[in-house]
């Protein structure tokens, strides 16, 4: 509405001040202005073809065709002041009047006007479009066919302007400013009205679409309508005349290229936040299906090995009360019963950590704190727990690893540190993850274990897989510490931070 008044105000000012000057005798710049709107058009008639194919928009195709149109009246006018229809027509054996160059563009005007105002209207009534190819060509091929037989129907049209140049080559000439007729008067009213009326319903497609290239349209349209008001006044009837109407059809086009610009980074904007949710959704997926396969795997350790080993610590027992078994039988048994024990506490280990687990409301915290409660209770040793606060959430690939480390240095632990007391500590130490396990058990020296070593080998692999790296502090008579530490990056490698 702003951008109207203004223009109103400005139009009324060159109207009726005759000293402001709406026309001016500058060939080189003519030359320019319609060189610069001809490449334009063409432009935007492509970015609204493109957007057609790709949403299907009867507004879009309107568009199209309405700049093919203007990008042709505005080749025409080029071709007229660099005098290359005079040699082309010649070569038909046509005679080309003065005044056809001025009827052309105004056609050219009107039609794209129409186009762009049954566009928009009929986008409004989501009105289906039955003949495209028809509306994308047939206003170019009408607007074509005009030009190539403007010698048979212009000396038919009434004139838009009293005086014409015939040439600015031949021999000096002082030009005169054309003065308009009235049906110059009429014709380019009427197209101004048509554009008021096609910026009008193309702002209304744009409330209802939020399309920010339909807003910088109607906003150009506005421009348009202004230019030919003036035209309506001070029309521009030869080449190398630039008048008022010129330059606000310039400022049509300038705004159609901000329009474009603005659009364009919407949609890039549009697509990142696209792909932002598109990898939240992936990320929602990937942990909806860790937690469908944990609560699988944890009902099956649980009604499969767990009631095998239970089964198989039956017939070990049923054995072992065997009369006539010998001593060597009876320690072999004895054997087999810790480690069917040892097996079940892993068994009931598993399924406990992956039924923690598949819960997404547990967070990283409560899983370890849970972890290392049940295994001061089997093995009956004293253990504590340590984190200040909730640890950030990372991929449950990466939780998984993590506490399979804690599970596998717990163990480790158990068999072998013939400890009393197991301390276990988490927080976020310098944007990195740390977890540390460490006992009061008798130690060893890292460099004598011997390679390969699965224990501490599956450990340092699944700190490696996570991009983290293990770390084994430990001494004869001294206990041991084993602290892992994983780098908090935001989507790099195979931890991610999650909200």
């Amino acid at each position: 509405m702003a951008t109207a008044v203004i223009l109103a105000a400005l139009s009324a000012a060159v109207v009726f001040l005759p000293m402001l000057g709406g026309q001016h005798v500058e060939a080189g710049l003519d030359l320019v202005l319609d060189s610069f709107a001809t490449v334009l058009t063409l432009g935007v008639a492509a970015v609204a073809w493109v957007r057609y194919r790709e949403i299907g928009a009867p507004v879009a195709l309107f568009q199209t065709s309405a700049f093919l149109v203007l990008a042709i009246s505005s080749a025409a006018s080029l071709l007229f002041v660099v005098g290359r229809f005079d040699v082309a027509l010649a070569d038909f054996g046509q005679d080309m009047p003065r005044t056809a160059q001025p009827q052309i563009t105004t056609a050219g005007h009107l039609i794209a006007a129409a186009l762009l105002a049954v566009g928009a209207g009929l986008s409004l009534r989501s009105v289906r479009v039955r003949q495209p190819w028809l509306i994308l060509l047939g206003p170019s091929l009408v607007l074509l066919a005009l030009i190539q037989f403007a010698g048979t129907w212009s000396p038919l049209v009434p004139p838009l302007s009293g005086v014409f140049i015939v040439s600015l080559k031949t021999e000096i000439i002082q030009p005169v400013p054309p003065s308009p007729t009235e049906f110059n008067v009429v014709v380019h009213i009427l197209g101004g009205a048509i554009f008021a009326l096609a910026a009008e319903l193309t702002r209304r497609h744009h409330r209802r679409t939020g399309a920010m290239g339909d807003g910088f349209l109607a906003v150009g349209l506005i421009f348009a309508a202004a230019g030919e008001f003036h035209n309506a006044f001070y029309p521009g009837t030869y080449g190398g005349l630039v008048t008022s109407g010129d330059i606000l059809g310039v400022a049509f086009a300038v705004v159609l290229l901000i329009g474009i610009e603005a659009e364009a980074r919407e949609t890039r904007a549009e697509l990142g936040r696209a792909n932002e949710t598109l990898g939240r959704l992936k990320d929602s997926e990937v942990r909806r299906a860790a937690l469908e396969e944990r609560t699988r795997l944890s009902r099956e350790l649980h009604d499969g090995l767990a009631q095998d080993l239970w089964l198989a610590k039956l017939k070990v027992g049923r054995l072992e009360s065997l009369p006539d078994l010998s001593v060597a039988a009876r320690a072999v048994a004895d054997e087999v019963a810790g480690a069917i024990d040892a097996g079940l506490a892993d068994a009931r280990q598993a399924v406990m950590t992956l039924r923690l687990g598949s819960e997404p409301a547990v967070s990283m915290r409560e899983l370890l704190a849970r972890n290392v409660d049940d295994f001061g209770e089997r093995f009956g040793l004293k253990t504590s727990f340590e984190c200040d606060r909730e640890l950030p959430r990372l991929t449950p690939r990466a939780e998984a690893e993590l506490l399979r480390i804690v599970q596998e240095a717990l163990n480790n632990v158990a068999r072998h540190a013939d400890a009393t007391v197991v301390r276990v500590r988490a927080g976020v130490v310098d944007s990195n993850l740390e977890l540390a396990v460490g006992d009061n058990g008798g130690g060893f020296e890292p460099e004598l274990v011997r390679e390969g070593s699965f224990g501490l080998a599956s450990m340092r692999e699944r700190a490696q897989i996570i991009g983290g790296e293990l770390i084994i502090d430990s001494r004869p008579q001294d206990g041991t510490r084993i602290r892992v530490v994983v780098p908090l990056r935001n989507g790099a490698g195979p931890v991610e931070v999650r909200s």
